[in-house]
């Protein structure tokens, strides 16, 4: 999880580690669309999914997130 602002949160789960190149591509291009547009998607999505790169994805048991903590 990617957060530097407070409120700070917590994700505790499930992880699953991929390689399958395929499903990697899929991912990655759909990450990348929504980060850098459906213009470069498909370049950065290929950039990604290469030999050596891993896909992980967590499914949440439990979110916990807090206000004010740097207070």
């Amino acid at each position: 999880m990617d957060d530097d602002r407070p409120p700070f949160s917590l994700v505790e789960g499930t992880a699953e580690v991929s390689t399958d190149l395929d499903h990697m591509l899929l991912r990655a291009t759909r990450i990348a669309g929504g980060y850098m547009g459906s213009e470069q998607a498909d370049r950065f999505g290929r950039r990604n999914a290469v030999e050596g790169e891993l896909l992980v994805r967590v499914t949440p048991t439990r979110v916990v997130a807090r206000k004010n903590l740097s207070d």
